[in-house]
């Protein structure tokens, strides 16, 4: 128990010391995720050992829940920061990137996994999958705040965000799909994913989260023209909509990362929008406040004697996957996708993997019972929090002038 209260207490501190610093970090080539992380390495058992993981009983099934309601409550962020107005537009890069782009990754992660750890054909597409998302938590610090804000156009903004939210849900088809072949069969296998993933996993899963999310919006807005609604229970409604849109999922055996995606975009939709901009608001506070301490808990248990007995070779797999898994698919995709030559290099780089990559290989860990998976993703999710989180800043600078002086986007 002494534990449990230690951890909540090192979590609260990272939190609010970063809140404190945020101004000064976006100055710095640090980014709020890799500090986190960075505190979980240091009070854990390579550090200063305040936080002792092997003494809460299943601590990756606690990490994995952690990160899955981090998950759900981040995409619907996501979806909130989206003027549905600009979909139209910017649908034909957004469609490539969750579509051949994610398929990729996908491939372009899996054939590394084959080649540099001479994994098995399934297991390599396994872990791909996991890898494959780009995640939505360590690139809200990239595409959101003053800095953001001032040198990124919003458009480039939208479509990253829209592409980490959506592709997060997508990433469960890539990796049920190995996961099924290897645990039931080929046969069996292919026939549980047509037959009950794709319908019920994702189809369903959006169908439920659209619902709840159109649901909640059109109540909202009788209740605002009743004047039933206060401006504190606003703030609340699009939290609680998360976890909402996660538990009827998960009740379901369905996708919740996704539905609560859905839910969100279908509220975004419907609401009220000076309303939803202040939902964005305390969505994002709550995002952080669920955000890093599921980073400071990774940090402390990060297998470090597992990556040096896996040697060179896991290395060379993650910084192999970092600057070809994305950058390669732009550069193959940025002739289709119209993207000027900037655009394309800054989309290459930015694709931070994290807490959807960290709860998708815990998933498939559990499933198999394969402590490896996490062994080799967890390396690479590291490794992104680092480079991703020491360039962000530096690239938001590097991408353009300020625009202040009034430039439309």
């Amino acid at each position: 128990m002494q534990q449990l209260y230690i951890t909540i207490a090192l979590a609260a501190l990272t939190v609010i010391g970063l809140g404190l610093t945020s101004g000064i970090l976006q100055r710095l080539p640090l980014s709020a995720p890799l500090l986190a992380l960075g505190v979980g390495v240091a009070v854990g058992p390579m550090g200063l050992g305040w936080l002792r993981p092997e003494t809460w009983g299943s601590p990756y099934v606690i990490l994995q829940e952690a990160a899955r309601v981090t998950l759900a409550i981040s995409v619907m962020g996501v979806a909130l920061r989206i003027p549905p107005a600009r979909l139209p537009a910017l649908a034909r890069a957004i469609l490539l990137l969750l579509g051949p782009g994610l398929l990729l990754m996908w491939a372009i992660s899996a054939g590394l996994a084959w080649l540099a750890l001479g994994l098995a054909p399934l297991m390599a597409l396994l872990l791909g999958a996991t890898l494959a998302p780009t995640d939505p938590v360590v690139a809200a610090s990239i595409v959101t705040g003053a800095l953001a804000e001032d040198r990124l156009p919003q458009d480039s903004r939208i479509i990253l965000s829209m592409e980490s939210g959506a592709n997060d849900g997508l990433a469960y088809l890539l990796v049920m799909l190995p996961l099924l072949l290897i645990t039931e069969g080929q046969a069996a296998g292919l026939s549980r994913f047509v037959t009950h993933t794709i319908p019920v996993g994702v189809i369903l899963a959006v169908g439920l989260g659209a619902a709840l999310g159109a649901a909640t919006a059109l109540g909202l807005r009788y209740s605002e023209y009743l004047g039933w609604v206060t401006q504190s229970s606003i703030l609340g409604v699009t939290v609680a909509l998360s976890l909402l849109a996660l538990g009827a999922a998960h009740a379901v055996q369905s996708d919740g990362i996704l539905a609560a995606f859905a839910a969100g975009l279908a509220f975004n939709a419907l609401v009220d929008r000076q309303a939803e901009m202040e939902d964005e608001n305390v969505q994002e506070a709550i995002a952080k406040l669920f955000t890093l301490p599921v980073l400071v808990l990774t940090g402390t248990l990060l297998p470090w004697q597992d990556w040096v007995a896996e040697g060179w070779p896991l290395l060379i797999f993650a910084l192999a996957v970092l600057l070809l898994r994305r950058p390669l698919t732009l550069l193959l995709l940025a002739p289709v996708m119209r993207l000027a030559r900037r655009d394309a290099v800054f989309f290459g780089w930015f694709g931070p993997m994290g807490v959807a990559a960290i709860y998708y290989a815990l998933h498939a860990r559990d499933a198999l019972q394969e402590p490896r998976l996490w062994v080799m993703a967890s390396a690479v999710v590291a490794l992104s929090v680092l480079l991703h989180g020491m360039t962000g800043s530096p690239g938001a600078y590097l991408y353009g002038p300020s625009r202040k002086s009034g430039e439309e986007d």
